[in-house]
């Protein structure tokens, strides 16, 4: 039995830059970043939302982070629950996207086209972080009426994952069908929404958020590309309960820090045939008798996953030379 992604231990990685000084231990925090808009960090303080600035290990705070303030100025943070990490626009430094989630969002949709290999990246830095992961696939009113096969390819193709214990929300959030499950698996928890540029993050915002009137852009007809929407991570109550941090679109997810090695451990459903293999310490690649590649071939579990698996382990091996 594959054990599911939320049951497993948390593992938090370390902090990816100091956030927190001596001076503040045993504090209590004064407030929380709801929204970064370049040097300017906006923190609510008791309901109040005011713009500060930072210095010194308050410079690294980011959307989600509980701050300690003097006067208008962000000084230092709470240790991190849970950080959201991936490696920045020139592919050599942590970027944190967010702290102290507890629920990640994969946006995905019938277009721009949907990408398993950038979901399952996702996957593996949720699972290293210890945060719950959720798939949702949005723009099903897109679904072509006249040819049923296509509602059923995407629900195929995206079958693998419930079994990990990421459920799947289909929805339309252009026309609010579906969003309640989402609403229901927020309750209660700090999320953020993630993915693709253009999936409509912005429009599922707005329909779990009446009247908040997000900005939102069509897709590029030319390029068949999603615009960025959304161009800084920003904090949302959601009314009936549950916050929702919006993110910026990516066109592609790089995972920071993560040993080649390692990969395999967030891949849960090897985790109980990783037992049968003859080496220990066996990579699932190419080594014999590997009980891992063996139910992949057998499809005893996703021969595409596998092959995803590959594929980011490779990446990560040529990345790190």
């Amino acid at each position: 039995m594959v054990p599911p992604m939320s049951r497993l231990p948390r593992r938090t990685p370390r902090a990816t830059r100091p956030v927190t000084s001596p001076d503040d231990a045993g504090r209590t925090a004064d407030g929380q970043v709801v929204c970064r808009k370049g040097p300017v960090l906006y923190v609510d303080r008791g309901g109040e939302r005011i713009a500060c600035s930072a210095r010194g290990p308050g410079k690294g705070a980011v959307v989600g982070d509980l701050v300690f303030l003097e006067a208008d100025v962000v000084t230092g943070c709470v240790p991190r629950q849970t950080e959201l990490v991936r490696v920045d626009a020139l592919g050599d430094r942590p970027h944190t996207i967010a702290a102290n989630v507890d629920r990640m969002f994969i946006v995905c949709a019938v277009e721009p086209p949907l990408r398993e290999g950038l979901i399952d990246r996702y996957l593996v830095a949720a699972h290293r972080a210890g945060i719950a992961a959720h798939i949702v696939f949005n723009k099903t009113d897109l679904f072509l009426e006249d040819d049923p096969e296509d509602e059923a390819d995407f629900r195929e193709r995206l079958s693998p994952y419930p079994p990990l214990g990421v459920p799947v929300h289909y929805v339309s959030a252009l026309e609010a069908r579906g969003v309640e499950s989402v609403r229901a698996a927020l309750t209660g928890h700090l999320g953020i929404f993630v993915g693709h540029s253009g999936v409509g993050k912005t429009s599922l915002l707005n329909a779990l958020c009446p009247g908040l009137e997000h900005r939102t852009q069509d897709l590029s007809e030319q390029s068949g590309r999603g615009r960025h929407t959304t161009s800084h991570t920003e904090l949302f109550e959601v009314p009936g309960g549950g916050r929702i941090i919006d993110s910026p679109g990516v066109r592609a997810f790089g995972l920071w820090a993560i040993d080649p090695a390692e990969v395999k451990k967030h891949f849960v459903e090897f985790l109980p045939l990783a037992a049968r293999c003859r080496f220990a310490d066996c990579a699932h690649a190419e080594e014999p008798a590997c009980a891992v590649r063996d139910a992949a071939e057998a499809e005893k579990i996703s021969p595409f996953r596998y092959e995803a698996y590959l594929r980011i382990r490779e990446s990560l091996r040529a990345s790190q030379g």
